[in-house]
Order: structure tokens, then C-alpha cells, then sequence
């Protein structure tokens, strides 16, 4: 992982085989699906943009979480991710703080999850990000195309009709690098789980406590 971390500052993407494992589960996710911090409104993101209403519920610290009998019918429908997630665990929050070490870049760890593939598989369309970012697949499949196109930021019409310079699969424990403002596009090719690792740019950012609390039982 500390030579994927060493080009992180380079403008071109990259993709690496076999690069890290057991970075987490469908076990993990399914921990966090089930706590109502995960599941506000604004960590719990799916790729259809639907608006939700529901009752207010007893006890709740939050009112913004999302019912579990609704996250667990549209999950089955779309891409789901949920972001703000650099600390679910050790590993994860070591990879961020390896980054923020090296490069002074906040980053974060949106986990990426999808049931329904190929045609079926609504996902993302064309589009490119204002944060570079590290994707590792944790299991099943993802085809990632990249274009050789740069947008300027602020610029949301994308027309490309050449071929990607970039059209690999991701397999679990592979890495794929994509430079911020890099059109691409993710496919899944079968039930998946990935986890995306952006890196603010902005300088005024503030990376986040890394510090990892032990408990001796």
C-alpha cells in the first residue's frame, strides 16, 4: 500500500493488482447499516436522488436517519455509498492518516456497495470528482473505465465519444488511482463492495485526529 500512497501525487491514473486484503467485509457494513450514525442523511448516499418521507420515531438523537425497512429496499435497487467513514476501523483510519502524513491531503472513506449488476445496475454515470481518490475493491467485480479528459472545474457537460485510455476490472484487493477532475465511469459486474479514498486538495482543510483509542479488556 505505501507505493500506491507514494504516487498519489502524480496526474495520471494507475491500476495495481492484488494490492491489500481484508481492508473490511459485508459483515462491517452490514454493523453499520444497522447504526443510526451511518445511516443520517447525509453519510447514507444512493445514487438514485429520491426524496423520503417518514414518521418521527421515538428515541431518536437524530431525526435525519433513514428508517432500516427503507434502507434495506433501496439498497437492493441502486449504488449506495456511505461516506464519512475514515474511522470504522484501524486499518482504514491508518490508511487515511498514511496519506495525510505524506501529502498533507485530508482524506476520507466512502464505502461504495452494490447487489445489482451489469445492465441492472443503474450506478454512475460519466462524471468526475473535485478529489483525487484511491479505490481498493474489497469483493466481487467493478470495471472502471478513464478517460484521457481533463474538465475544467465547474463544468458538468461531458461529451466523449473516444475510447477510455483506461478500461480495466477490478477484482478484490485491487487499486485503481483517479486524478481529481478525471472523467471515469464504475461499473459492477457482480454483487460489490469498494471503498473510495478522496483526498481534499484544499489547502484550508484540516485533516482529522487519527488518534486510535485502545481499550484493555
Amino acid at each position: 500500500m505505501k507505493n500506491i500512497i507514494d504516487r498519489v501525487n502524480e496526474d495520471t491514473p494507475f491500476y495495481e493488482k492484488n494490492v491489500i486484503n481484508d481492508l473490511f467485509s459485508w459483515q462491517e457494513l452490514e454493523n453499520l447499516l444497522n447504526m443510526r450514525p451511518f445511516v443520517s442523511s447525509s453519510r447514507f448516499v444512493m445514487t438514485k436522488d429520491d426524496e423520503h418521507k417518514w414518521p418521527m420515531q421515538s428515541w431518536l438523537s437524530d431525526v435525519n436517519t433513514w428508517p432500516p425497512s427503507i434502507i434495506d429496499k433501496v439498497i437492493r435497487e441502486d449504488v449506495c455509498y456511505l461516506r464519512d467513514c475514515s474511522r470504522v476501523n484501524k486499518k482504514i483510519n491508518n490508511i487515511c492518516k498514511s496519506i495525510e502524513e505524506k501529502w498533507n491531503y485530508p482524506t476520507d472513506a466512502h464505502i461504495y456497495f452494490s447487489f445489482k449488476t451489469g445492465k441492472n445496475s443503474k450506478g454512475f454515470s460519466k462524471h468526475w470528482d473535485h478529489n483525487s481518490n484511491i479505490i481498493i475493491q474489497i469483493d466481487g467485480q467493478t470495471n472502471f473505465k478513464i478517460w484521457d479528459k481533463k474538465v475544467k472545474e465547474g463544468n458538468r457537460q461531458i461529451e466523449i465519444e473516444e475510447e477510455p485510455m483506461m478500461d480495466v476490472i477490478l477484482n478484490p484487493g485491487d487499486v485503481v488511482f483517479i486524478p481529481k477532475y478525471i472523467v471515469h465511469q464504475a461499473i459492477s459486474l457482480s454483487k460489490r463492495l469498494s471503498i473510495s479514498f478522496p483526498m481534499s486538495v484544499i489547502l484550508d482543510d484540516t485533516s482529522q485526529d487519527r488518534h486510535w483509542i485502545k481499550i484493555n479488556a
